[in-house]
Order: structure tokens, then sequence, then C-alpha cells
């Protein structure tokens, strides 16, 4: 995302503290609407109503050319409580064009909010619309099944990192990233991270992204709206210590799914409300016999003793298949959500 402030030492802060969120609404083949969120501190000297102008335009995509459209943003909301204001924006769309990683298609919106004759903030971002969800027991992307396989990619800032990021680039694996954190409220691998997942929305890399433990919760608004304007970010994975919080930062999620992990060794839990996905970490090749019968939620089984390589996902695949037909298996209509490995 890139803001920008206009020279006004009172107007400096807004921008760091900004919130953006884009967030799809209704929609379907012939129509979609499309919200644009922005929350920010109300400064002194900021004249009450304000306005927002901008536009929104494209699609663009690595993989493919459309007719493009040029769609002015109303606004559709204006609220201001608790020196906190929120200006809501919304379009439009006929025939939208959805992202996915075959054909990673985003819109750039182009906006600024304006205090009278002042501008107080800018934005330029691009944006994917995302039609995402759980049908069952599956993840399901726009209209089909979508099975999750993916490699561990460790820290943005780690040395294996541009080496795992490649090998899941050439395979069309999905990333698993570490968002580490200091124990303090700010996150300096944000920005970092918001880089890097904007090279994926453009090629079209679906990622998973798991929280630390040591995460603040007053930091995890910020990092989920960071997190949720990426369409290749399919899945955040909260740790335990976040779990107290998780009503207050889930409607952050968008279409983006919640997920934690659980051990195999024991009888498949009830998950937290807010929590759509469970993710098995198997410390054996195989789950304890209890897990045939299925949650009502979807799991995806993940083997960090598999090496972290494409043809690895496959393996643990097969390794399933084998334990799902054995005696006293599953119902056929259920199967897993995804497959991942590496450590």
């Amino acid at each position: 995302m890139t803001a920008h402030i206009p020279n006004s030492e009172s107007y400096r802060g807004i921008s760091e503290q900004m919130r953006f969120r884009s967030i799809l609404g209704k929609s379907g083949d012939f129509r979609a609407d499309v919200f644009f969120q922005f929350i920010f501190p109300k400064i002194t000297d900021i004249e009450i109503p304000l306005t927002l102008d901008g536009f929104l335009s494209g699609p663009t995509s690595t993989s493919a050319s459309t007719l493009p459209i040029h769609q002015n943003i109303k606004t559709y909301s204006h609220k201001v409580a608790n020196n906190t204001v929120e200006i809501v924006g919304h379009v439009v769309l006929t025939e939208p064009a959805f992202w996915t990683p075959s054909l990673p298609m985003l819109y750039t919106i182009k906006c600024k909010i304006m205090s009278t004759a002042r501008e107080v903030v800018s934005l330029h971002q691009t944006i994917g619309l995302r039609r995402f969800g759980i049908r069952n027991h599956s993840l399901w992307l726009d209209g089909h099944r979508f099975v999750v396989r993916g490699i561990t990619c460790g820290k943005v800032d780690s040395k294996s990192f541009d080496k795992q990021v490649s090998a899941a680039k050439e395979q069309n694996t999905t990333e698993i990233i570490d968002l580490f954190s200091d124990g303090s409220c700010s996150h300096e691998e944000l920005p970092k991270l918001d880089s890097h997942l904007q090279k994926s929305d453009e090629i079209g890399r679906p990622t998973i992204i798991r929280i630390e433990t040591e995460t603040c919760p007053s930091a995890m608004p910020d990092i989920l709206c960071t997190l949720a304007n990426h369409p290749s970010v399919f899945i955040t994975v909260i740790p335990p210590s976040l779990l107290p919080d998780l009503e207050n930062f889930t409607l952050l999620k968008g279409t983006m799914l919640f997920a934690i992990e659980v051990s195999s060794e024991r009888a498949s839990p009830e998950i937290p409300s807010g929590i759509d996905v469970a993710i098995v970490q198997l410390t054996n090749s195989e789950p304890e016999a209890s897990w045939k019968k299925p949650p009502p939620y979807p799991i995806i089984a993940w083997n960090k003793e598999f090496a972290s390589q494409r043809q690895e996902c496959d393996r643990l695949q097969a390794v399933l298949a084998t334990w799902r037909n054995s005696s006293g298996s599953p119902p056929s209509t259920w199967d897993w959500a995804g497959f991942l490995v590496g450590n």
C-alpha cells in the first residue's frame, strides 16, 4: 500500500495509523459490490465532514488481458466516534474479474480523502476480489474445490527464504510463512511481508501465514488488515495465546480463513468460534485412529518430518489415502482439505 500525506505536521501521523480494507460484498458472475473502509484518528484541525474522491481501475494480470474499467468510488458512509473517523466507499462492478492462482486478476484503487479544500490522506493500492470459503469439509475457491499443497518457507528475512520461495514458485505450491514477533506491539517484519505478498498477488501464489505466539493482541488489527488486503493470503494460523482475543478481530479477516494447529495424537477437538480450519500436525506418518471419524470442519494434514518439497506433499497424500482406506475408514464423501510438509 502506498499512502501519501499532505505537507502538514498535524496530518503526518494519519497515514501510519490508517487502516484500509477492501471488502467484497454480495458477488456473482455479473455483479459485485466492493467496499473500501478507511479508519484513522481524528486530528483537531480536520474539518468534518470529509469527502472521498477516487476511482477503481483494471483488472490487470500477468496471465491474461481484458478490457479495463474506470469506476468512480462513491461515499457509502461516514462516521466519527471516539476521536476515530471511518469512511466507507463503494463501487458496483459488472462482469467482475475474480482472483485465482491460475488467473490472478488485480484492480487498482486510487483515492484521496479531503477536508474542505485540503487533502488529508491519499491511497494507491492494488486489490484482488477473491471468492473463497468452506463447503462441507473442503475449501472452495471461485466455485471449485481447492486442495492446499504447501511447503514451509520460514521467515521473510531468513537465509533460506528466497530459496524456498523459488522452489514454491517453480512448483506452483502454497507458501507457509512465519510472521515473527519480538513480543512488542510493533511489527518490523510486516512491511517486508507486505512487499513479498504483493508479488504473490501478481503471480498467483497462495500463502499461509503463521502468527507467532509472542504477537501482541493489540498488533493484530494492523496485521490482519494488511494480510486480508492480499488475495494470495488464503489462511492465517492463530496461535493459542491469541485465541482469548479472537472475537475482537474476527471481522477483519474478510474472505481469508482462520486456522489453529492441533495434534494428531489426540482426538479431534472442538474448535473455537471464529476458527474455520484445523491444521493437524502429524508426529507419525498417520493420525490417531479417532480421526477416522471426521470433525465437522475442514482439516489440513501437516507432516514436519517430510522434506519441504512439493513432491513430498504428494507422498503425504498417498500415505493418508492408504490410511483412510483401511479398516474403519471415514465416509467416502470426506477427504483431507490439504497437505503441508516441512519444518
